[in-house]
C-alpha cells in the first residue's frame, strides 16, 4: 500500500493506494499549527480504513515549493515515520509535478504537449513550472520537466510563456490565481475543481513510478529522499 501526503495554507490532503486504486481520500481542514495535528490525523486514517504502518510499503510527500513551515512539518513528520517503520520507503515528489499529474489525463484528452502548474508563493508571486508531455506508449516518465521552478508574478505569465517558447494552444494550466490567468489570456485552463496540491496527483505520480518500474532518482521530479524543494534560499535545513 501507498500512502501519501500534500499540505498547503491551511489543509492537509491524504490519500491511501492499494495497487492501482484508490481506497481512501481525504482533505483535512485545520486551524492549528499543522505540527500539532498532522501525526495525529495520519495516525486516525490509517485506523479509519483498518490498517496500520506495518501494511505501508511506501510513503509519498509533496516536498515543495511552497511554504517554509509546511515543508518542514511534512517532511520532518515523513522522516520521523520511515524511521520508526523502517520497511516503509521514501518518495519525495516535486509538488507542482504532482499538480500536473493530476491533470495528466485532462490534457491528453486535449491532445496537447504541455501542462504549466502554478502553486501560492504567499507573496504576490506564483511558484510555476511546465511539464512535456510524453505520449511514447512504453514504460517511461509520464512527462519530463521543460524548464527550472520560477517565481513570477501572475501579470508576466504571457512573458514567461514567450521565454520558455510555450505555444498557448498547446498548454493545460492548472494552479494558484487560474481565474486571474483565464483573463489575462486565451489558454486551456483545467476543469479540475480543486486547483491547488493534493495528495492525490502526488501519489499517483509516486503509483506511476512504482507500476513501472522507473528508477525514482534517475526523474528530476521525485526522489527516494524527503528533500524540501524550495525557490527562494532556504530558511530551514533539513537533513
Amino acid at each position: 500500500m501507498i500512502i501519501s501526503i500534500q499540505t498547503s495554507t491551511s489543509q492537509l490532503s491524504l490519500t491511501l493506494f492499494n495497487d492501482n486504486n484508490i481506497i481512501n481520500h481525504r482533505t483535512i481542514n485545520f486551524n492549528k499549527e499543522l505540527s500539532e495535528i498532522i501525526v495525529p490525523k495520519i495516525k486516525m486514517f490509517l485506523q479509519d480504513n483498518s490498517i496500520s504502518f506495518n501494511d505501508i510499503s511506501y510513503l509519498a510527500i509533496g516536498c515543495g515549493p511552497g511554504s517554509f513551515t509546511g515543508i518542514r512539518t511534512i517532511i520532518s513528520t515523513g522522516l520521523g515515520i520511515t524511521i520508526s517503520h523502517n520497511h516503509i520507503k521514501s518518495i519525495g515528489i516535486n509538488s507542482l509535478a504532482g499538480l500536473a499529474m493530476s491533470v495528466l489525463d485532462e490534457a491528453k484528452n486535449l491532445k496537447l504537449n504541455y501542462i504549466v502548474s502554478s502553486i501560492d508563493s504567499k507573496t504576490d508571486d506564483i511558484f510555476i513550472q511546465s511539464f512535456k508531455i510524453n505520449y511514447i506508449k512504453n514504460k517511461s516518465i509520464p512527462f519530463v520537466v521543460n524548464n527550472d521552478i520560477d517565481s513570477i508574478k501572475i501579470e508576466n505569465l504571457y512573458n514567461y510563456f514567450v521565454v520558455n517558447k510555450l505555444i498557448l494552444k498547446d498548454i493545460l494550466f492548472i494552479g494558484h490565481k487560474y481565474n486571474v490567468a483565464k483573463k489575462l489570456i486565451n489558454l486551456n485552463i483545467s476543469q479540475k475543481l480543486e486547483q491547488h496540491p493534493d495528495s492525490l496527483g502526488v501519489g499517483k505520480l509516486a503509483l506511476y513510478l512504482i507500476r513501472n518500474k522507473i528508477t525514482i532518482n534517475e526523474t528530476n521530479f521525485a526522489s527516494n529522499k524527503f528533500k524540501p524543494v524550495y525557490v527562494r534560499p532556504a530558511q530551514i535545513n533539513i537533513k
